[in-house]
């Protein structure tokens, strides 16, 4: 059973989206980043007022900082008996510290999938993309949009845009991608790892399975 996944792609790729089908279908928790950086903002710990300041400019918050709210949620929350992270690692060095801390409990990542898209469609998709601040169920104005303007289907929460989402942060942060996250690619690859995984159509039946394929598994998740 695949039990730890990495989930690789530039900003807009669906990382968050992918994670959240893959957590459904193998019930494993889907921990991101950037949901517990924005967890720290909305509780507005020390940490939260940090975090702000990067996430705000389109930069990457610190290694030091992203590494050790991870660790603590891998060892004591819901990521303790397997995970799929999205949006960490970000750098070489974040995988190697991840790579030390899950091989001091005899553990290792079982897949790392990179979703492969045109940048040009990135764009697009990351300026049409709304979010549920509440449950956290991603939603965009072309091809996922709920069923009431500005509310989600699940929970009934506020819909938004997502503040960062402008053309200005988003040249920071794909810039801030090719520098250093997409020498993860090279590295994963080198190690065995990685799943490269073409996602230009939105998730369905055909693409799932398709995934599901490429991760050594049928239909029946097993």
């Amino acid at each position: 059973m695949v039990k730890r996944i990495i989930m690789l792609g530039a900003p807009g790729s669906g990382k968050g989206t992918w994670s959240k089908v893959l957590s459904d279908t193998l019930s494993l928790p889907h921990i991101s980043s950037g949901d517990l950086f924005r967890h720290e903002l909305k509780v507005e710990s020390e940490l939260g007022e940090k975090v702000r300041h990067y996430l705000e400019n389109g930069l990457l918050v610190p290694d030091e900082v992203t590494i050790a709210l991870v660790e603590k949620t891998i060892c004591e929350g819901a990521g303790k008996d397997g995970f799929i992270l999205d949006g960490f690692p970000r750098t070489i060095f974040q995988a190697e510290a991840l790579e030390r801390f899950l091989d001091e409990r005899q553990l290792s990542i079982d897949a790392v999938i990179d979703l492969v898209v045109d940048e040009a469609v990135l764009i697009e998709r990351i300026l049409s993309r709304r979010v549920c601040t509440k449950c956290g169920k991603p939603y965009n104005t072309t091809s996922m949009v709920p069923m009431v303007e500005g509310v989600c289907d699940d929970c009934q929460g506020p819909v938004i845009k997502r503040s960062d989402d402008t053309e200005e942060t988003l040249k920071k942060r794909f810039k801030a991608y090719h520098d250093e996250t997409e020498p993860l690619v090279s590295y994963y690859r080198e190690r065995g790892k990685l799943i490269e995984f073409s996602n230009t159509a939105p998730p369905g039946e055909a693409t799932k399975n398709e995934l599901l394929g490429l991760l050594g598994l049928g239909q029946d998740n097993g």
